[in-house]
């Protein structure tokens, strides 16, 4: 159904016939049926930001734990600098052929070596 039909068919039915009394009392009632239909007003409850920055804390306090205990940081550094060591020994075992290397779970290794 498109436009046309709709209002088409809207004009073919009838309005339907009211009571002068029902006009003037039509203001009234709709006022009484919004005061019906209005929510009642709820007291909200009071926010607590005290408790919402206590609970910031505790999680800031316990990462701030776990960083101490299990110190990532020192550990990450203790691996660069291990794996930093054993590439520098392994370019200084370098000679003069052609020599590339691969980084495997076990260490460095010779991919492919080629001597002269």
């Amino acid at each position: 159904m498109n436009d046309a039909d709709l209002n088409a068919r809207l004009n073919r039915v009838p309005v339907p016939e009211r009571t002068e009394d029902y006009w003037q009392d039509f203001p009234a009632q709709v006022r009484v049926n919004l005061r019906r239909a209005a929510p009642a007003h709820l007291p909200q409850t009071p926010r607590r930001p005290g408790l919402a920055w206590a609970c910031g804390l505790a999680v800031a306090l316990a990462l701030v734990s776990i960083c101490v205990h299990f110190q990532p940081l020192k550990a990450a550094s203790v691996s660069i600098t291990k794996h930093e060591r054993h590439l520098h020994a392994e370019l200084a075992r370098l000679d003069a052929g052609l020599h590339v290397l691969m980084f495997n779970p076990h260490g460095m290794g010779y991919l492919l070596a080629e001597a002269n």
